[in-house]
């Protein structure tokens, strides 16, 4: 007889919410898991299954029982267990009691202190089935219900209303009662399709019984039906689609039977800006744009329905009249909106506002402008148009269109800005000013758009922290962590040669007397913190990131080369004992910085033949690395004054830095001066 059987655990609810379901059936399956284990019950694999109507887990051959368990303790000394007749003191009867024997049944072993008490008894195994009633309800108490629900007049919660649940292990039910519900073997198929009970006679029939009755129980493979069938329906027009995956598994999780199917719409709408209409498409009706090979978008949409409909054309002709509906009023929006300028629109930002302590959206639109034609400027773009492109960025925010699907805001703006025929690239900077929106999201295109991008993003990183909303923890309500990232990827993709100090100073400045130049460090100091984590993501060791950072590199894209440079350094066989000598002239050196002013190497003082090596080898070294400095070659320099470490070891084997002759300590100082500002112009080695 095997030691094993199969268990199944199905809860049979209302349409859970989509975006829960994932997480909620990782959570089931994962807790059971950890209980199992904790029970000392062992299984195989753990199939978990999920629909917008069922929780389920399937675990194969689960133990039938825990394994016996031998119990041991050690109770008091004799000396204090027995009295001076040998009698039981109260100490020994109650260890004893403890125990569940009689004092008689004890046993006596050495100790390190003594003889003393013992019992050892061995517990028999629990039986599988008496734990399964606990353990599932302690499992799903646990859950990661965001907003649990009660029903009825019972005290039970859930995230939808419970109406059946499937205990079974092997071909038995498990009796208990689960969310309200008593256990049984009967579970549902599709709503409409198969709303009849079906009675399962073992876990391992679960999924093929669910499948004859319309339910694609594994959400993998629902999902994978949904982009096959999509993908064959796409083909009869000649079209293809790009799938967007939040959505194809948001569609995964409203349907138990999906059917993809195509419909059309009318081809004046694409008039309308696509992103708008694919939009409306994902949003009210769950569909999937198509488009041709030149990714421009064809008058036709698909879905995927969760019923086999006995006559389709139905079910497509009702989606068309509906999707008709949906972008005929995007259309409303985009029409309503070309009927005023976008300049006009700008003038209600005057109503709008910002922050409370910040002012309205027009005055972060004029500072916006002020701060993007600063930094045109200085990269010899066109200051005028940057400035143009600041004030009418935050004007698209009144649209009715925004209203409608903020995830436009910016690129619509684009659009009524060639629309009130602002130039190009004006057009071009509005659009893309939000970018990246996300971690993955592309940088501005235009190098326009990548200066307004960086002056509406520091505007606000400035603002906040001016007004002491700091991230803390996970909290970040204004996104400021990837608006800092945001600046830095933009400036070091662009290489351009911005000092984010003086940036944030100007950024201050716009505020006023709102913010304070006290907050320009901090701001730079959290951007930082940013730009750390980000190069750890890419592989960079965080020594090498604090090593640059303590040499105080202001500007991104320098900072970037630094990092580059010290990580080739890293690589190479010296890079350990320069690391090792720069660590002991730091310590050298801060002991004796205060008496170092104004010192410099006196060639006249150098005795030992080792520093007098160091020293030509210094200023050699100097004239090669110094215009490679002035390059940013930082790379080629480091690999340069590799090529010290024989000469840097001799000097420390052979010479006395610390001499007793006062004008010789000081020079052989000053000597480790010109090494370690020579190493430092790059980064702080001291820190490897």
């Amino acid at each position: 007889m095997s030691n094993y059987d199969d268990f199944l655990l199905e809860i049979g609810c209302e349409e859970l919410p989509a975006r829960a379901q994932a997480i909620l059936i990782n959570a089931l399956a994962k807790g059971f898991e950890t209980a199992l284990t904790d029970c000392g019950l062992a299984h195989g694999t753990i199939h978990p299954y999920v629909t917008p109507r069922r929780l389920a887990v399937f675990i194969e051959k689960l133990q039938k029982q825990t394994l016996p368990q031998k119990v041991e303790r050690k109770g008091p000394l004799l000396s204090l267990a027995l009295d001076a007749d040998g009698k039981p003191t109260p100490a020994g009867l109650g260890f004893a009691k403890s125990c569940g024997v009689e004092f008689a049944n004890l046993e006596r072993i050495a100790s390190d202190k003594g003889e003393c008490l013992y019992y050892c008894s061995e517990m028999p195994g629990q039986m599988t089935t008496e734990l399964l009633p606990a353990l599932c309800n302690k499992v799903i108490a646990a859950l990661p219900i965001a907003k649990a629900m009660r029903w009825g007049n019972s005290d039970v919660s859930f995230a939808r209303p419970v109406h059946w649940i499937v205990l079974l292990f092997g071909k038995e039910v498990v009796p208990a009662k689960i969310l309200g519900q008593n256990s049984d073997r009967q579970t549902y198929g599709h709503r409409f399709h198969h709303p009849k009970a079906i009675s399962l006679d073992e876990p391992k029939h679960y999924e093929a019984a669910l499948q004859k009755a319309y339910v694609v129980a594994d959400a993998g493979k629902r999902r994978a039906l949904i982009v096959r069938g999509l993908k064959e329906v796409v083909a009869t027009v000649k079209g293809e689609v790009t799938l967007n995956e939040e959505l194809l598994d948001e569609v995964t999780a409203i349907v138990e039977w999906p059917v993809p199917f195509l419909g059309q719409f009318d081809k004046h709408f694409l008039t309308v800006p696509h992103e708008a209409l694919i939009l409306a498409m994902q949003q009210h009706q769950k569909a999937f744009y198509v488009h041709d090979k030149e990714q421009k978008l064809l008058p036709y949409f698909m879905g995927v329905s969760n019923i086999e409909s006995r006559d389709p054309s139905q079910v497509v002709h009702g989606n068309e009249r509906v999707m008709n509906a949906r972008l005929a009023d995007a259309k409303f929006f985009f029409d309503s909106d070309r009927k005023h300028s976008l300049a006009f629109m700008a003038q209600k930002l005057d109503h709008i506002i910002f922050h409370a302590r910040l002012g309205t959206l027009q005055d972060r639109s004029q500072r916006i402008a002020e701060l993007a034609k600063t930094i045109a400027l200085s990269l010899h773009l066109n200051g005028e148009e940057a400035h143009r492109a600041g004030l009418l960025c935050k004007a698209d925010l009144v649209s009715d269109m925004v209203g409608e699907f903020p995830e436009l805001q910016g690129i619509m703006g684009g659009y009524y800005a060639a629309h009130s025929h602002e130039t190009p690239a004006v057009a071009t900077a509005i659009a893309e000013h939000y970018q990246p929106r996300f971690a993955l999201d592309e940088l501005p295109q235009s190098p326009l758009g990548a200066v307004v991008a960086i002056a509406d993003k520091l505007d606000t990183l400035v603002g906040i922290f001016a007004v002491g909303e700091i991230p803390k923890g996970d909290k970040d309500p204004y996104a400021l962590r990837r608006l800092a990232l945001g600046v830095l990827k933009i400036i070091v993709d662009r290489q351009w040669p911005l000092d984010l100090v003086q940036l944030l100073q100007k950024a201050c400045e716009l505020y006023g007397d709102k913010a304070k130049a006290s907050v320009v460090q901090p701001v730079f100091d959290f951007m930082m913190e940013r730009f750390k984590h980000h190069y750890i993501e890419q592989g960079i060791a965080a020594e090498i990131f604090m090593a640059v950072l303590a040499s105080h590199p202001v500007k991104p894209h320098d900072f970037a080369l630094r990092l580059r440079a010290v990580q080739a350094f890293c690589e190479l066989p010296q890079s350990a004992a320069l690391a090792a000598a720069n660590k002991r002239v730091s310590r050298i050196l801060e002991k004796e910085a205060a008496s170092l002013a104004g010192q410099s190497v006196q060639e006249a003082l150098l005795v030992e033949s080792a520093e007098k090596e160091l020293w030509r080898a210094l200023s050699a070294k100097k004239k090669e690395v110094l215009p490679l400095y002035a390059a940013q070659d930082y790379t080629k320099a480091l690999l340069l004054l590799a090529l010290l470490q024989p000469t840097i070891d001799a000097f420390f084997e052979n010479t006395m830095v610390m001499a007793e002759d006062k004008a010789q300590r000081f020079n052989r100082l000053a000597l480790l001066v010109e090494l370690r500002d020579l190493f430092s112009a790059v980064a702080d080695l001291s820190c490897l």
